[in-house]
């Protein structure tokens, strides 16, 4: 359903800046998405004096935006007013006006945005306020958000978002930046200064990771909490505390990742397996994947070292040219595997390096293929397959790529 006020935004954009050199036209649409957003950004850059205007919002914008974002109050007169107005209708939040005067309407509307994404609503205009408001994210609760996740988020800006200028989206979905922003959080918390810190859980912080136990105080703890709940396993209060409750869901989380031993000692292990998807890679470990077709010397040399579970592909290839190799499981490899001792999981992945791949008619043959494959190798009809998303798409289509993938799987 078409906004007026977004399509009289668009209308004005092209009327605005139709002639200036490189501006990509708004779709009059009355519809917000990215190609609005992207007009808004040029508008700006040109107002900013920017010559070569873009879709991004990086490094040259917030520089020559810097100088300019102190007299964005009002009493300010120009288009930047009216591109921020613009912005804010956008956003879903009412500026009231759209002209070229900041006014306490426009100044009502930065408050709102600053509660929404956390922050003091103090009404300045921030670097930071305007790279989120200039953005598709969203500051208020989404319908597949969860309400903590999203008081989560508001804490982590209110906390760091000076340290870090820039401001996480508040909608209430555990994403990318929020796990950034949990990670720069136990970086702070451990002892790393702002220009330490990064968001990236790398060798420093792995050396500095602390083992927490129950009836500690901190902000470490605080931060398993966070970890704990967006994982399922804790439902608690966000106070820092290493109550029994937490103790208990620390427990609980080391039994589901198999993560010996079970206790409640929150180490490097619980804490870097609560915030990354490869947690602590220097555990102990009796499973592994291979995409290489093994002997029945190296079945019996891995037994030895002991390994118990091998992952194998049950078709394709890897490299390419004279570099190609096949990968898939055959039915003397097997013999040698079971023989050894080792149990074999079954893996499909065929292709699935870019999104357009996943599809239901594709999820259809894939399943097909992986099941007659297994089938034909001896797997029991009952045999788990696990086929193989090798793509980011933590901000693409998951509803309608990766679901009717996997729901085609079962209905092959």
């Amino acid at each position: 359903m078409a906004d007026e006020a977004v399509r009289a935004v668009q209308k004005w954009l092209n009327k605005t800046y139709g002639s200036v050199p490189g501006f990509v036209a708004a779709p009059e649409n009355g519809q917000t998405g990215w190609p609005t957003i992207y007009s808004l950004r040029m508008g700006l850059q040109h107002e900013i004096g920017i010559s070569a205007i873009g879709e991004g919002f990086g490094d040259t914008t917030k520089n020559a935006l810097a100088p300019v974002v102190g007299s964005l109050k009002p009493g300010y007169k120009g288009n930047i007013a009216q591109l921020i107005q613009g912005a804010f209708w956008c956003k879903g939040i009412s500026p009231v006006d759209f002209n070229n005067e900041f006014t306490n309407n426009t100044l009502n509307a930065v408050k709102e945005l600053q509660q929404d994404a956390g922050i003091a609503a103090d009404g300045s205009v921030t670097v930071a306020f305007m790279a989120a408001l200039f953005d598709m994210a969203a500051f208020v609760l989404v319908s597949s958000g969860d309400a903590k996740v999203r008081t989560m988020q508001q804490a982590l800006n209110r906390k760091f978002s000076g340290e870090l200028q820039e401001l996480m989206p508040c909608d209430g979905v555990y994403q990318r930046a929020t796990n950034t922003a949990l990670i720069y959080a136990l970086q702070r918390a451990i002892g790393m200064s702002s220009a330490q810190a990064n968001g990236n859980y790398g060798p420093g912080t792995i050396a500095a990771t602390p083992t927490v136990n129950q009836g500690a105080n901190s902000d470490v703890v605080q931060v398993i909490q966070y970890g704990l709940y967006v994982n399922g396993f804790y439902t608690g209060a966000f106070d820092g505390y290493f109550s029994s409750d937490v103790a208990t869901a620390v427990v609980a989380f080391r039994k589901f990742m198999n993560l010996p031993p079970f206790n409640s000692t929150a180490d490097l292990t619980v804490i870097k397996g609560l915030l990354t998807s490869n947690g602590n890679t220097n555990r102990d470990s009796n499973t592994f994947d291979t995409a290489t077709q093994l002997s029945a010397a190296q079945a019996k040399q891995l037994k030895q070292f002991d390994f118990s579970i091998v992952a194998r592909y049950l078709t394709g290839s890897v490299g390419a040219g004279a570099a190609e190799r096949d990968k898939y499981l055959t039915s003397t490899e097997l013999a040698n595997l079971t023989e050894a001792g080792l149990k074999v999981v079954p893996i499909y992945e065929d292709g699935g390096y870019e999104l357009d791949y996943f599809s239901l008619q594709q999820g259809i043959h894939d399943g097909f293929v992986a099941s007659s494959t297994a089938a034909k190798l001896g797997f029991p009809a009952a045999t788990t397959i696990y086929f193989a998303v090798d793509v980011d798409v933590q901000s693409g289509d998951i509803d309608g790529t990766i679901i009717p993938y996997f729901r085609g799987i079962s209905q092959a």
